[in-house]
């Protein structure tokens, strides 16, 4: 059925606007039904046309404030508020001054009609006179009535609007926050920490300070134009970024080396032989007394907690994988201090899979004759002999278990890749500087223990020293996890999620729904996540739950219905019903160009427009040539 529209009232920028089913030519002929339109969005479904009008005057009452005219309004606001201090103060007084001038002339038995504003202030100040001595309590009681019932009234008013509480409607009163309250906090301010999660009224949409920001969007919804790209062409800090199929470092690296960033490129499957290197066991401490813990907690990384049957076989795992890592550290400091440094070199996770293969000969022959090295420890004599003294079929099942996570390193470019550091994880919060983990889609399988890795160590190492502790830890960094769930359950993540922002470290994490984060993270864990993440963004979910979960998110509004009933007579009556600010159907075809953000420094939903990067001269003007990889000597 066909809609005609009809304004029926400018108020600021927000339009009453009815709508018929049938032409109207006249205003006052529309009946019927009308919305609330805020800068050619609809804010509002169908209401009664008086509904309308009352929720207008509310708006403009509460809310009619341009984007970024709120101190303006505040002030205005508050010069309303002193002059009708004032005003009520002056007439308080000068009713005190009628009513003291009235009862005093009552009193003495004179003539009321003789009463001016100013007959008590003349009485008053005779009191000091002889002739008046034997009328001066009769004034005096006189002042007492006269100014103390005015202020009685004015108590017991200001008491009665103090004590009143705000009518609330039946079913709730979610409405979608309008740009006054993004402007009210902060959001349409630039900083060097601010993530950008949309756009309202033509302005970007920011968030400041260390909160987490998490993204909700399908496949090709637009979260790389919208998001990812966005940020890393906006954002001013250290930024560490899983770029699949590496289209962010090609469009985004070029703008963040000209303002002064360090950029690499981790790409340990590259097939172009293009990447930058990092060594995870370079961070083991020299120290013999915290190295096996540091080995333990990337064995953990390694090899993470299983179900209940498996128990065994990672514990085992874990054990193999000190005892390997600990000979190749172990014979390293040999080296090292027989003045030989130029041998093994340092220790290599590539290193370690060698050596658990053998030489050749029988494995377990040869793995005893490493645990009789003079120079090992005897925590690596321990680890050797827990494993050695497993029966041969058990043996070959742990070392099995152990070389799986180990396998990719027969890869000649990833073994290289992992050889050295052509950067430091440690060196994030200490200076601007950006790391691409870039993976090939049809690498993604093979690459997610040692992105998972990354990014675990990455966590780890900057949640051991608080900035304050530290001066040197003066920037932020912020983890951009694109595809987040792609590399499996990041532990650490699960657990550090509730204090990383302490630490300046920063999360952006982009899934496709709630149901594969779930999926991952088991429910719980799930819950944690999204709750530690102060704001929550929703692209148009295509999965049914997703609708009904976000639509419960956002609240519920009242409405009221009008009946008409027919009997002897017609009658009228009006009832209040529950509506969802936004049915699943609604959340489902809200479309390409709009997205919805709940902020918890924001008490209302923001229904608001997607980043479109290639649209926007402010952020095409940043797009410059990528910067040059070093190739691997492979």
């Amino acid at each position: 059925m066909q809609e005609y529209t009809h304004q029926l009232e400018l108020r600021g920028r927000f339009r009453l606007v009815a709508v018929t089913h049938e032409p109207v030519y006249a205003p006052g002929d529309v009946v019927g039904h009308a919305v609330i339109v805020d800068d050619g969005e609809r804010l509002t479904d169908l209401m009664s046309l008086a509904d309308a009008r009352r929720y207008l005057e509310e708006l403009v009452r509460e809310e009619g404030v341009e984007p970024g005219l709120e101190n303006e309004v505040n002030l205005r606001r508050k010069a309303k508020k002193y002059l009708l201090i004032a005003i009520i103060t002056l007439a308080t007084l000068l009713l005190g001054f009628v009513l003291s001038g009235y009862l005093t002339l009552l009193l003495l038995g004179l003539d009321t009609k003789l009463l001016t504003w100013n007959t008590y202030y003349q009485y008053f100040h005779a009191i000091g006179q002889p002739q008046v001595a034997p009328f001066v309590g009769k004034i005096k009681w006189a002042g007492y009535l006269g100014f103390g019932l005015p202020l009685l009234v004015l108590a017991i008013v200001g008491l009665v609007v103090l004590l009143k509480k705000d009518k609330r409607s039946l079913h709730g009163d979610a409405r979608f926050a309008t740009g006054a309250d993004l402007a009210k906090h902060g959001m349409f301010k630039k900083s060097g920490q601010s993530i950008v999660v949309g756009s309202h009224g033509g302005k970007l949409v920011r968030l400041d300070g260390q909160q987490f920001v998490i993204l909700a969007a399908p496949t090709r919804s637009g979260k790389g134009v919208g998001v990812v790209i966005p940020n890393l062409l906006e954002y001013g800090e250290s930024l560490v970024v899983l770029d699949i199929k590496q289209e962010n470092f090609d469009l985004t690296s070029g703008w963040r080396a000209s303002q002064g960033q360090e950029i690499y490129l981790f790409n340990p499957f590259a097939e172009d032989r293009r990447t930058h290197r990092w060594n995870p066991l370079s961070y083991v401490s020299d120290d013999p007394a915290f190295r096996v813990s540091d080995l333990m907690s990337i064995g953990a990384m390694l090899y993470p907690d299983g179900s209940e049957d498996q128990k065994f076989w990672i514990s085992q795992a874990r054990n193999a994988f000190i005892a390997f890592t600990l000979y190749l550290f172990e014979n390293w400091d040999d080296e090292r201090s027989s003045g030989f440094p130029g041998g093994q070199g340092t220790p290599t996770l590539g290193a370690v899979y060698r050596l658990s293969s053998g030489d050749g000969s029988d494995l377990k022959k040869f793995l005893k004759s490493l645990s009789e090295r003079p120079f090992l420890s005897s925590n690596a004599r321990s680890a050797f002999a827990n494993m050695l003294s497993q029966a041969d079929e058990t043996f070959a099942s742990i070392l099995g278990t152990f070389k799986e996570p180990l396998n990719p390193w027969i890869n000649p470019v990833l073994d290289k890749a992992t050889s050295t550091n052509d950067f430091l994880l440690t060196d994030v919060r200490k200076k601007k500087m950006t790391i691409y983990i870039g993976i090939q889609p049809n690498k993604l399988a093979e690459s997610r223990l040692i992105i998972n890795l990354f990014f675990s160590q990455l966590i780890n190492l900057n949640t051991k020293e608080l900035p304050k502790s530290n001066p040197d830890l003066k920037y932020q960094c912020l983890l951009l996890m694109d595809e987040f769930t792609s590399i499996g359950k990041v532990e650490i993540i699960a657990s550090a999620v509730s204090y990383m922002a302490g630490y300046n470290v920063r999360l952006l994490p982009i899934i496709q729904s709630m149901s594969q984060l779930d999926a991952t993270y088991g429910r719980e864990v799930s819950r944690t996540i999204i709750t530690n993440h102060a704001l929550q963004i929703l692209y148009a979910p295509r999965e049914q739950q997703d609708a009904n979960d976000y639509s419960d998110m956002l609240g519920y509004t009242t409405i009221r219905k009008k009946n008409v009933t027919h009997a002897r007579e017609k009658t009228h009556s009006f009832t209040e019903e529950r509506r969802a600010l936004m049915l699943p159907q609604e959340l489902k075809a809200m479309g390409p160009d709009k997205e919805v953000f709940l902020y918890e420094g924001i008490p209302h939903p923001v229904k608001c427009d997607k980043i479109r990067y290639y649209k926007d001269r402010y952020f095409t003007s940043r797009l410059l040539p990528k910067v040059d990889v070093p190739m691997l000597d492979v």
